[in-house]
């Protein structure tokens, strides 16, 4: 029987453009031999697609810099996209030269984690791993996010959603201020779709606000202000269910930040944060956990896999929701992988889940 033939995508226009390297890279050396053949399809900062041998050089180019030069090449603001014929016409020539039969996309943040790139493998038929156009979409957008996580009676900490025009605007931007100022302090930060962890502002004085929304505001056309809690930082990883079985939680995980809270430079950079596999909790807060990830996985639609970060309130023992990352990592000090792996399932066992719940995503529109 001829394996089945992985294109693990990589790259991309995103200021994680770096990142998704050390996610393929694993995904590349980790997917059972006997079964899938993987196959390298890097993205460039302009969009344009590359062939498996391109693909494959430029892996071996990058790894040869400095870690943090990496880790640290994204897309600037202002930067733009080649033109639309020239990415159709590359994408169409990789993916002719590659040959595969499914698509695994590990673009973190934009194009790869907001639902373009699924768009484009649903307009052309290809199956693909993860979450799909709609959920990728709302799991990108934090405002959009906490208005689904809303309607399913989801817990949550208190947040006020602000857009650029109305901060830009007289009278609705007083309007916010007076809602921000009620909120205590601290508060945090950030674009409502920059991905992980990106921009976000610890703001500890109301006098700061400004300047933060400001930086959030540069990178995103909203933003979002969450009161900040006394909290352990919970994370749990979520599988699709077979056969139309219910999706599948992992033992919960807990960062110990080594910043003051648990940003880009702490999560990639430095090293200093110490994660905790699994959490240490008590039985039936592990098990309320496993399933509050759960309903958030379906509150957004996701399919394939997620991870879902919680907030255990140190002073009331509460669970709140933070927020769902519907296309997790699979760098070295990734949770997702780690916290299945303690909970029984292996790397090389996980990537083939995930390849074959590709193959059971409806087609759209047939």
């Amino acid at each position: 029987m001829s394996r089945i033939r992985v294109g693990v995508v990589f790259g991309g226009p995103s200021r994680e453009h770096g990142v998704s390297f050390y996610s393929a890279k694993c995904l590349l050396e980790n997917l059972p031999g006997d079964l899938y053949e993987s196959v390298p399809l890097f993205v460039s900062k302009d969009g344009l697609w590359h062939t498996p041998e391109a693909s494959a050089e430029e892996m071996t180019a990058q790894f040869a810099r400095p870690d943090n030069a990496l880790l640290f090449d994204g897309v600037k603001p202002g930067s733009e996209l080649a033109k639309p014929e020239a990415i159709i016409g590359s994408f169409l020539a990789a993916h002719g030269a590659s040959r595969v039969d499914v698509m695994f996309p590990i673009v973190h943040g934009t194009f790869g984690e907001d639902g373009v790139y699924q768009g484009l493998f649903e307009s052309f038929n290809i199956p693909y791993v993860g979450c799909g156009v709609s959920a990728s979409a709302v799991g990108m957008d934090k405002i959009l996010m906490k208005a689904a996580f809303s309607a399913a009676g989801l817990p949550q900490v208190h947040y006020v959603p602000v857009t650029k025009s109305d901060w830009g605007s007289g009278g609705r931007r007083h309007l916010l201020e007076e809602r921000l100022e009620m909120m205590p302090m601290p508060v945090f930060v950030k674009p409502a779709c920059a991905g992980s962890s990106v921009g976000v502002t610890k703001v500890k004085s109301v006098n700061d606000l400004d300047r933060a929304i400001a930086l959030a505001l540069e990178m995103d056309t909203k933003a979002i202000v969450e009161e900040g809690v006394d909290a352990r930082e919970i994370e749990c990883s979520v599988l699709e269910g077979e056969a139309g079985e219910p999706a599948l939680a992992s033992l919960p995980g807990e960062i110990i930040p080594g910043h003051e809270f648990y940003d880009y430079e702490d999560k990639y950079i430095d090293n200093t944060s110490r994660p905790v596999i699994p959490a240490a909790l008590a039985p039936e807060l592990v098990e309320e956990i496993r399933a509050l990830a759960v309903s958030a996985f379906d509150a957004v639609g996701g399919a394939g896999f997620a991870r879902v970060d919680f907030f255990l309130e140190r002073s009331s023992g509460k669970i709140l929701l933070n927020e769902i990352n519907s296309l997790p990592g699979f760098t070295p000090i990734s949770m997702y992988p780690k916290m299945w792996e303690a909970t029984g399932t292996s790397l090389p066992v996980l990537l083939g889940k995930l390849v074959q719940s590709a193959f059971r995503r409806p087609v759209r529109g047939r």
